[in-house]
């Protein structure tokens, strides 16, 4: 919603309070009394005629009075229709006052006639008469009411830019110079506007002199510098002095809402605006709602916007401004609309508001500028009915005539295109061509829809010519970018999005359609510039982020940053389907990102069905590629397919006659062939499975069979039709290739036709695609097949032929692809990419001087796309002839230059630095060749194999062989990995050729070795080993019979036996089988070499001097002859190391008898030991089991004595207790008790102190028996007992001893007992 809240212009004090306003109670004339009371009711202008002689022009009754009581009286609905100039001589004449001057500007400014309002007012002002016989009340209203209606002009110009309409094409054309200059007509607009505001100032200064305190005077002043954008000296009018001298003024209230409105303060406007309508709810009027509804919207309070607008508009029908914020507020929640038909009956009435708003004011930009949004979308429909045909792109009716080139219209409800110029002249008067083919049913009556565009950019044109505000213009600059945008138009879109950005720094939509547009003009860097701007007004573009994420991608700059800004995108959005697709786009710029990419189209696809949306083919196949890419190849002929079968949906028409043939056949080209089922039935023959017989009545002519056609019979048996015959019967018989394995029966029968899929142009790359596929999956049949079905319809089509001789070339068929690539020329003769072909041909067939006049040819044509690559081959081909005679050091400085000249366009280019690296290296500057190899690697990424291999022949130039053979290997890797072909020759002899050059290394890394000729040679024999192993595998991818590299195998043979038979001069061991090997190696290769002389002596061509081939046979007869000697020495040494062997085994054997001979006796020992132990053990147990016995007896035994003991004691003591022992009973012996209690004087019996005697003897015996025991069981090992065994006169002594210790402990207590 744009425009700005602002005041209108007050040009009497009808729009004041009273107390604003002079009092006119000073004048008691009866004019003004008449003038104020019509004023007052706002009906009518009353001039009171002082004179006769203009009364009958404007006494509507028609009657002459005299002068006193005569008046003329002008109603509002007439005022348009009296010029200015009769009505201001008529108040001249009549010497009407100043206030009647004043109602007559009035009643202009509010019949929307501003101008002629103004002239009138002014010309009171100029006039010395007028304003000489008033008094001073008057005139400052004059004064003040003519600065105000200058305002009011000049804002209008402003607004207006001084034209209007449509009309103001020429306005229009001017400022759109080259040069961005201001046009004339602009800057005659501004000069008139500083004019008025310049006259508004005078007359302000003027009314000053009169009374400096005059509210009037102040709103002026304040007006003037509100336009200036002087809001704080507005300010100052508004409110400290208008509103601090004379309280709330309307025009005061309504300009300090205007100043804090565009200071923003949005809020501080609405209460302005409040007071204004609440305080003065009539004289307020539609302006004071229009800007409290504009205050509201920016403050998001929709609702009351709406309402304040809805209120304005019901004041003042005409209120343009009202209308247009209704309407775009009413656009803006279209949105919340559910219901499709209240949706169109919305959408209507927003159109009718904004229509009616260009009907009140037609030159008003804001509203054009709507209309001109609305008329972009709008469909129009066109007068007639049309008729289209299925698969057709000519389309009949009568409304061709009013279609043209580039109109877009839409036939029917869904399907757009763009009427396209008739090349062919296949259409005529009634009927016109469409760039897309009809893909429904052919159909008549059928309405049609075009986009007016040519409203929209009158529109736009008339909105930019009708106003000054850079805002606005930008917005009409940017409707007409959409148009040429929408046309195709590219350069003058870029143009006109250009200027909107000039106008409206911040108009986001303009800097992002700029943004497009040099995207398309590949004007890359300064694309993303814009986007960035955009991105810092408008951070949540998700386009723009998305744009910018895939441009900084292609870039190439800063990957990181890029997937950031596309992944916010797609935060911001997440089931944005096309958001997802562009970060697959991005992705899928480097090769290394396939699998993620592959991942992105996958989840784009699944929120393309999830939301019932068609998926386009080119996202089908570009996931096919991708498949391909990373060798998911079933995948990748399912996306392709579905690719195929949308293209052919869109197509639309049906398969005709001559698309029904049959070009491909393979079950693996299915896609672009069907089984079409016939009414035949047939039946197998029981004489010949392979003999079907017709059921029905047909005649073969009339069978629909034919003999080279592929049925199909009921059951999925597949044959093809090899003859067709009437039988003796008169019944047909189709005979089938193969045998047919049916069921007895009748079977339906089906023939393979082809489909339009072939046919339709759309389907090309895809098919090719599809056949690029077949040939890296290996399928080289279908491929072929498919590729020669291709350039049988569409023989122009150039990458097949180009495909058909790559398949030839790899094939060995040189002479099928020199034909394939002839075929190619003839259609594309100048074609950089078959001429490019052709040369790589002759360069695979080292015809050098026919591959030099075809990259020659290449250069002159100058083509950017080719020229870096021919001037590369150029150098290759002067590289690979340096051993011309006489030539080295031309043709070094040829391929230099050429290679420098590469570089100097593009300093990045790898392969050009690459060959300029083997220069370096062919010169001897190994270093600096090292240094340039290395760059290469750095900078490609390894990507370009041919480093590897040159680094490769650096580091075995430096005699650095472990490093060489990484580089060697690296490369084979590598280019084995890819499936690139890495030479201008076939694969095969490609990796012979580096298999030489891994064999060469380890061969002169063995001869380095060897130099040390002692123990440190050892590893020569190794690595002769693998030179041998390698040349072997080279000389089996070899093609063909290369006589040098079986040369090289024969010397590696001689080298390496040589090296065996030096192992005894050099101290090292060797084998008999090592001696062995060597002799069969020179015994092979003496032979290969013979025959090599052989052929040399026939004249034929033998690449190597007959006097190497002599001393190669000499110096092997003569090795042969010392490895014969040598195996006989080794063998009789074996022999001899045999024998010593034999008989070390024999003592070894003998040694090992022995040892385990004493082994089994001293396990024999050990076990009698054992159990010996055991037995030992057994009888300890048994000696603790009867102690333990023992201990219990002497137990039982003690308790029956003491129980005997207690019985034979006293009688009881007095008091009939008769056993006290129960209740005192302390588990202490009966015998200790009484020793110690015993008061009496008798000594006990003898026997008792026999008993305690012995129970204590017992107890000590049974003491020291435990303590035996337990040293028995726990503490004595069994070398102790065998020690006491060996030892028993020392045990007879300790047992001795242990006895006089035990009975003087017994006398000691029989001692204490008798105490």
């Amino acid at each position: 919603m744009s425009g700005e809240a602002g005041i209108e212009p007050i040009t009497s004090e009808e729009e004041l309070p009273p107390n604003a306003t002079a009092n006119n109670n000073e004048d008691t004339s009866n004019n003004n009394n008449i003038s104020g009371d019509n004023n007052n009711n706002g009906k009518s202008l009353v001039i009171p005629i002082t004179t006769s002689t203009n009364g009958n022009n404007f006494n509507n009754d028609g009657n002459n009075k005299d002068s006193g009581g005569l008046f003329i009286e002008i109603f509002p609905e007439e005022i348009s229709s009296v010029r200015p100039t009769t009505l201001t001589k008529v108040l001249r004449e009549e010497q009407a006052p100043l206030t009647t001057w004043c109602d007559a500007s009035l009643l202009y400014m509010k019949a929307k006639r501003e101008k002629e309002g103004c002239d009138l007012i002014n010309a009171a002002a100029d006039s010395e008469d007028v304003m000489s016989g008033s008094n001073n009340q008057d005139r400052l209203r004059v004064l003040s009411s003519a600065g105000i209606a200058a305002l009011a002009q000049a804002n209008k110009q402003t607004e207006g830019g001084g034209g209007g309409g449509s009309g103001g094409g020429d306005a229009f054309d001017n400022d759109m110079d080259e040069a961005g200059e201001t046009s004339k007509s602009t800057e005659a607009n501004e000069k008139e506007v500083e004019e008025l505001r310049a006259m508004a100032d005078a007359r302000f200064v003027k009314a000053d002199n009169i009374n400096q305190v005059n509210p009037m005077t102040w709103i002026g002043r304040g007006m003037l510098n509100l336009a200036n954008n002087k809001y704080d000296q507005a300010r100052f009018y508004f409110e400290n002095l208008t509103l601090g001298q004379y309280g709330e003024i309307l025009p005061a209230l309504i300009g300090m809402a205007a100043v804090k409105y565009l200071e923003k303060d949005f809020k501080g406007a609405q209460d302005l605006y409040g007071r204004a309508m609440t305080k003065f709810p009539v004289q307020s009027g539609a302006a004071a709602r229009v800007g409290f509804g504009m205050a509201s919207y920016r403050l998001g309070q929709t609702d009351r916007a709406k309402a304040a607008f809805r209120r304005a508009h019901e004041i003042d029908s005409e209120n343009v401004d009202a209308l247009v914020g209704i309407a775009v507020l009413e656009m803006a929640s279209l949105d919340e609309v559910l219901d499709a038909r209240e949706y169109r009956a919305k959408a209507e009435n927003v159109i009718k508001m904004i229509s009616m708003a260009n009907l009140v004011d037609h030159t008003n930009a804001m509203v054009q500028n709507h209309l001109a949004n609305h008329y972009f979308w709008k469909w129009t429909p066109v007068p007639g009915m049309a008729k289209a045909e299925r698969g057709s792109d000519v389309v009949e009716g009568s409304m061709a005539s009013s279609l043209e080139p580039g109109d877009i219209i839409r036939i029917g409800r869904e399907f757009e295109t763009l009427v396209v110029a008739d090349e062919d002249d296949m259409a005529d008067d009634n009927s016109f061509k469409i760039k897309d083919s009809w893909k429904f049913e052919s159909t008549t009556g059928q309405k049609i829809w075009k986009k007016d565009y040519d409203r929209v950019v009158s529109l736009a044109k008339g909105a930019y010519n009708s106003t000054n505000i850079p805002e606005v213009q930008a917005e009409s600059l940017y409707m007409l970018a959409r148009v040429y945008h929408a046309r195709g138009d590219m350069e003058q879109a870029n143009k006109f999005y250009e200027k909107a950005c000039k106008h409206a720094p911040e108009l986001s939509p303009a800097r992002f359609g700029l943004a497009q547009t040099l995207i398309w003009d590949e004007a890359y860097d300064e694309a993303a510039a814009h986007l960035r701007l955009l991105l810092g007004t408008c951070s949540n573009a998700t386009d723009a982020l998305a744009a910018l994420g895939l441009l900084e991608v292609r870039g190439g700059k800063d990957r990181r940053e890029a997937f950031v800004y596309l992944k916010k995108a797609i935060d911001l959005d997440p089931f944005n389907a096309d958001l997802v697709l562009i970060e697959a786009l991005a992705l899928q710029q480097h090769e290394s990102d396939y699998p993620q990419a592959l991942d992105r189209y996958r989840k784009a696809l699944r929120l393309l069905e999830a939301q019932s949306k068609p998926v386009p083919a080119d996202v089908l196949t570009n996931m096919g590629v991708l498949c391909h890419e990373t060798k998911q190849y079933n995948e990748a002929l399912e996306m392709y397919g579905k690719a195929l079968n949308v293209v052919d949906e869109d197509a639309g028409a049906d398969a005709t006659e001559e698309q029904k043939e049959v070009l491909v056949k393979h079950k693996d080209n299915s896609l672009f062939w069907d089984y079409a089922k016939t009414a035949l039935t047939v039946k197998v023959s029981d004489d010949d499975e392979r003999k079907l017989i017709v059921s029905s009545d047909a005649d073969i002519d009339s069978l629909g069979v034919k003999v080279g056609d592929d049925i199909s019979l009921e059951g999925g048996t597949e044959a093809a039709v090899t003859e067709i015959a009437k039988g003796g019967d008169g019944s047909i018989h189709i005979l089938i290739d193969g045998d047919a394995e049916l069921s007895s029966g009748e079977k339906s029968l089906s023939v393979k036709q082809g489909n339009r899929k072939l046919h339709n142009l759309s389907s090309i790359s895809i098919a090719f695609n599809l056949a690029r596929a077949h040939e890296s999956a290996g399928r080289v049949v279908p491929a072929v097949e498919l590729h020669k079905a291709i350039v049988k319809l569409h023989p122009s089509y150039v990458n097949s032929y180009l495909r058909l001789a790559c398949i030839a070339r790899d094939c060995g068929s040189l002479k099928e692809c020199a034909e394939w690539l002839k075929s190619a020329v003839a259609v594309a003769p100048g074609n950089p990419e078959v001429l490019t072909l052709v040369g790589n041909l002759h360069l695979s067939l080292c015809d050098w001087a026919p591959a030099q006049k075809v990259f020659d040819q290449l250069l002159a044509q100058k083509n950017q796309q080719v020229e870096a690559y021919s001037m590369l081959s150029m150098g290759n081909i002067y590289f690979n002839n340096l051993n011309t005679v006489g030539k080295y050091s031309k043709h070094l400085q040829y391929a230099a230059d050429f290679y420098r000249r590469i570089l100097q366009k593009d300093n990045a280019n790898a392969y050009a630095a690459n060959g300029l690296g083997t220069v370096l290296a062919e010169k001897g500057k190994l270093l600096e060749a090292k240094e340039v190899f290395n760059r290469v690697r750095e900078v490609s990424g390894d990507t370009i194999a041919d480093a590897l291999l040159n680094l490769g022949h650096i580091y075995l130039a430096q005699k650095k062989h472990p490093e060489a053979l990484q580089m060697y290997l690296s490369y084979m890797a590598r280019t084995q990995s890819s499936g690139a072909q890495i030479t201008s020759k076939s694969q095969e002899d490609d990796e012979a050729e580096v298999l030489q050059y891994i064999a060469f290394a380890h061969f002169d890394w063995a001869r380095q070795t060897e130099l040390f000729n002692d123990v440190k040679a050892a590893p020569a024999d190794e690595r002769y080993k693998k030179c041998i192993e390698y040349l072997e595998m080279a000389m089996k991818k070899s093609k063909r019979e290369n006589i040098l590299l079986r040369f090289n195998w024969c010397m590696a043979k001689l080298q390496a036996a040589n090296c065996v038979l030096q192992k005894v001069n050099r101290n090292i061991r060797r084998t008999a089988q090592e001696v062995k090997d060597a002799l069969t190696g020179l015994e092979e290769s003496l032979p290969i070499i013979q025959t090599m002389i052989q052929w040399k002596q026939e004249k034929r061509k033998v690449p190597i001097q007959s006097s190497m081939l002599t001393d190669f046979v000499s110096q092997c007869k003569h090795n042969i002859d010392s490895a014969k000697g040598h195996l006989n020495e080794e063998l009789r040494k074996e022999q001899d190391a045999q024998a010593l062997r034999d008989i070390q085994r024999m003592d070894a054997e003998a040694s090992k008898k022995s040892n385990e001979m004493k082994a089994s006796l001293d396990k024999e020992k050990e076990a009698q030991e054992e159990e010996e132990r055991e037995k030992r053990a057994m009888d300890k147990m048994k000696r603790v089991a009867n102690l333990t016995e023992g201990w219990k007896t002497a137990d039982t035994a003690a308790k029956k004595e003491k129980s005997t003991s207690k019985k034979k004691k006293g009688d009881a003591p007095p008091g009939g207790v008769d056993d006290e022992g129960g209740i005192f009973d302390t588990d202490v012996a009966a015998a200790d008790t009484s020793a110690l209690f015993d008061d009496s004087d008798d000594d006990d019996d003898d026997d008792d102190d026999a008993g305690d005697a012995a129970k204590k003897t017992e107890t000590e015996a049974s003491t020291q028996g435990d303590q035996a025991t337990q040293k028995d069981l726990f503490g004595d090992s069994s070398d102790e007992e065998e020690l006491e065994a060996e030892n028993p006169k020392k045990r007879s002594a300790d047992d001795d001893e242990a006895d006089t210790e035990q009975a003087a402990k017994k006398a000691k207590v029989d001692g204490e007992e008798q105490d």
